[in-house]
């Protein structure tokens, strides 16, 4: 996988997971909820609905430090195959720690955290052993 398809995934993760979250407001508190301006500011998700919210929020402060690792190692290490690999790996993991919150198992979402983890310091050494 390519750097660049490896955002195009990670993007297309996170607008699914928007998505996830949006038909499930919708479903739950009625369409009026989205065209409202005059939501409730005290009403209350049950768990999925916070699992749900959790997991997109995540994924969205995950891309403050995921997507600018994967364009620079797009413009410095193009043709690293193991960076590659682990900018699969990162999606992946973002995959699996989205399902695994969603289940609410304690803990189990950590899998595809570490594995994305894991595969995001991979690259960030790759990266600053091409610079130095």
């Amino acid at each position: 996988m390519t750097f660049a398809l490896a955002i195009a995934a990670f993007a297309a993760l996170t607008f699914i997971l928007l998505n996830i979250e949006v038909i499930y407001t919708y479903r739950t508190q009625g369409t009026h909820y989205g065209w409202s301006s005059n939501r409730d500011p005290n009403r209350t998700l049950s768990a999925l609905g916070k699992r749900i919210k959790n997991t997109y929020s995540n994924q969205v402060e995950s891309a403050a430090y995921i997507v600018p690792l994967l364009v620079a190692a797009a413009l410095i290490i193009p043709d690293h195959a193991g960076a590659q690999t682990a900018a699969w790996l990162i999606v992946i993991g973002r995959l699996i720690y989205s399902a695994l919150y969603y289940t609410g198992i304690h803990g189990a979402r950590l899998v595809g955290f570490g594995l994305a983890n894991v595969s995001f310091i991979y690259i960030a050494v790759n990266i600053l052993l091409a610079v130095s």
